[in-house]
């Protein structure tokens, strides 16, 4: 080999080796010289080069380091570049900045203005498959998965990530705005949210509505013979069924009227709503803060023993304001879907959405149909109920109240 370094850059392994060497007398030659390891001279010569291999690599290795955690402190770019984002460069071949790519950059907003509005992760990955939108990865398709990633990096909205933490501002633009990233945030750390691929189903109510008698879910199927087009049924025990057509008709239409009403978002509105926001300028401001202090640790302001201590103490900090800024109380879904035009914004949702709106607004209850009718009555879902009211339907029709 041309140097001893080639070999190995660690004194066990070289000591590993001279041994077998030495036991089979096996000769060992680098940058033309062959040495008898059976020999002191040779055995002393060949650990010192050892060694010093060994050193040289362990400087490389604290180079490296420290320049990770200059460029991390600093907020400056290292290491594989973030998709969204390309780099400057002088003629020299020397970083000059990090700004947007400009076909990227687009894709990652729209991608978080998809999640944001509720659609499934499946539909989105699909339709940028579909439109040969390239992918994060070179040679690799798009997959559900890779949303999520994409739209929940702190690097988007110009945090620098070190070490899987957060530690300051970058010093790239942010290519999606705080209030929609934390939205996506919160949306997909929510545990109650549903990971299967809702877009397989074809009908507005399958598996969302339940039997009023067994709670089982009710599922849409072809109508029996005798009769036309298709029915919800009970499937855990087959308790109740009815015709699906006239039931969505009813439930679009109280879902429409309620998302109409002036006040439908403060009605709907949480109290952590305002808590989130105050807490998204806190992180903020404890995020400046900590910039403050690194810009003055380089220009020997602050010791390295202070910095650290600060650290300490902020960076709990700043990582409590962020998990509370993700607590947003209304969904963004409604947030779109909600107004005078809500009739116009329904029909423009894919089915997927719609369903969204639907789990989030109401729960749907079917009651058996009494004897000898022929036609759906409302009554049959008085025991279904808006979410988060105590009152069902039926509670409200008896005490003579709007529904909507």
């Amino acid at each position: 080999m041309w140097e001893g370094s080639r070999a190995q850059r660690d004194i066990t392994a070289y000591a590993s080796l001279r041994d077998l060497c030495a036991e089979r007398k096996i000769g060992y030659s680098y940058s033309g010289r062959l040495y008898d390891l059976t020999r002191t001279d040779d055995r002393f010569s060949t650990g010192l080069d050892a060694l010093l291999a060994e050193r040289e690599a362990d400087v490389t290795r604290d180079r490296v380091l420290r320049a990770v955690r200059a460029n991390a402190a600093s907020g400056r770019p290292h290491g594989k570049l973030l998709y969204g984002y390309r780099r400057v460069y002088d003629d020299r071949g020397r970083f000059l900045e990090q700004v947007e790519h400009p076909e990227q950059a687009e894709v990652v907003r729209e991608a978080a203005r998809r999640v944001r509005s509720g659609e499934a992760l499946y539909s989105i990955a699909q339709d940028f498959q579909s439109r040969g939108i390239p992918t994060p990865r070179a040679g690799k398709g798009w997959r559900p998965e890779q949303i999520p990633r994409l739209v929940t990096n702190p690097g988007y909205v110009g945090r620098r990530v070190h070490k899987g933490k957060v530690v300051g501002d970058a010093v790239w633009p942010a290519i999606l705005d705080e209030n929609v990233y934390a939205d996506c945030v919160a949306r997909l750390s929510d545990p109650a949210r549903r990971t299967h691929r809702d877009n397989r189903a074809r009908h507005l109510l399958t598996g969302v509505t339940r039997c009023a008698h067994c709670d089982g879910r009710m599922f849409v199927q072809k109508a029996p013979r005798q009769q036309k087009g298709t029915v919800l049924t009970c499937r855990t025990n087959f308790c109740a069924a009815a015709k699906e057509q006239p039931v969505e008709d009813f439930v679009v239409e109280l879902l429409i009227s309620r998302l109409s009403r002036p006040d439908f978002l403060d009605l709907y509105a949480a109290p952590g709503q305002d808590d989130a926001a105050a807490a998204r300028a806190e992180a903020a401001e404890l995020r400046g803060r900590l910039e403050g202090f690194y810009a003055a640790a380089a220009e020997g302001k602050v010791s390295p023993e202070g910095l650290a201590a600060i650290e300490a103490r902020l960076r709990p900090q700043i990582e409590d304001a962020d998990r509370r800024a993700v607590s947003v109380s209304i969904p963004a879904v409604l947030q779109v879907a909600a107004g005078p035009r809500a009739r116009e914004t329904w029909a423009g949702f894919s089915l997927d959405q719609q369903r969204q709106i639907l789990r989030l607004m109401v729960e749907i209850r079917i009651s058996r149909a009494g004897r000898g009718t022929r036609y759906f009555s409302p009554l049959r879902l008085r025991k279904s109920r808006w979410s988060g009211d105590e009152r069902t339907w039926g509670e409200i029709w008896a005490a003579d109240e709007d529904l909507t």
